[in-house]
């Protein structure tokens, strides 16, 4: 069976060891032992500058070869499963029990883009430790609830960072209704809202809460600015 291939996620094996972890999710009751997915990763040469991890228990594994896509399904307690595209020849193997993974944009589900070696600190969740996903950069002052996911690394421009995820279901068509209780416990005030966006205060960090057009394949959006040029 050969090595997995991750052209950019594993590069942040350098960083971690380096840089500051990104959000640290908040810790829930022992961790319970995690299962190793096979193959293993193998580390790229250059760092990626964004990444997004969603972590979870393998179930309904469909294996890629070289001209078709596979897929599975990440499973975490109080989150929608999630299904996981794997693009043809990017596995090749097979992968099973609790694991992190790099992914990507997808439509209409989002793309496999390599394992995260456990112990990577601030990309690799332990098992019971939620939530169960983050994003290098991650919002300032913000952790996502359990129920939402980064689908989509960060894009980060000169004036502002978005982040898009996966809240579920339902959920993503009310963002603002699931994401604002997570806010308000986390400090933030509502500015209120116009048509699709929420903008929220916390001294003097703006987070906007962005609506999905449910076109396939698009997704909530957090978006923070660089600079704050007024407040609510």
């Amino acid at each position: 069976m050969r090595s997995l291939s991750v052209a950019g996620l594993l590069a942040v094996l350098v960083a971690a060891c380096t840089a500051a972890p990104v959000s640290t999710p908040s810790p829930t009751p022992s961790a319970t032992a995690v299962a190793t997915a096979t193959p293993g990763p193998t580390p790229a040469a250059t760092r990626p500058t964004t990444v997004a991890v969603v972590c979870g228990t393998i179930s309904d594994f469909v294996g890629d070869n070289s001209q078709t896509n596979g897929s599975f399904v990440l499973n975490s307690p109080g989150r929608t499963p999630l299904k996981i595209t794997i693009p043809a020849g990017r596995l090749g193997g097979s992968a099973s029990g609790y694991v992190c993974i790099g992914v990507l944009a997808g439509v209409p589900y989002p793309l496999h883009d390599g394992f995260v070696p456990g112990g990577v600190r601030g990309l690799f969740i332990d098992s019971g430790t939620f939530p169960a996903t983050t994003a290098s950069p991650s919002p300032t002052g913000f952790v996502l609830p359990q129920a939402c996911v980064y689908v989509v690394p960060p894009v980060v421009a000169a004036d502002q960072t978005d982040w898009k995820v996966d809240c579920g279901g339902a959920n993503n068509n009310n963002a603002r209704g699931t994401l604002g209780p997570a806010l308000a416990q986390q400090g933030w005030t509502s500015c209120g809202a116009v048509t699709a966006t929420e903008r929220w205060r916390k001294s003097d960090v703006m987070l906007a809460v962005i609506e999905s057009s449910l076109a396939p394949g698009d997704y909530p959006r957090l978006t923070q600015a660089a600079r704050v040029v007024s407040l609510c």
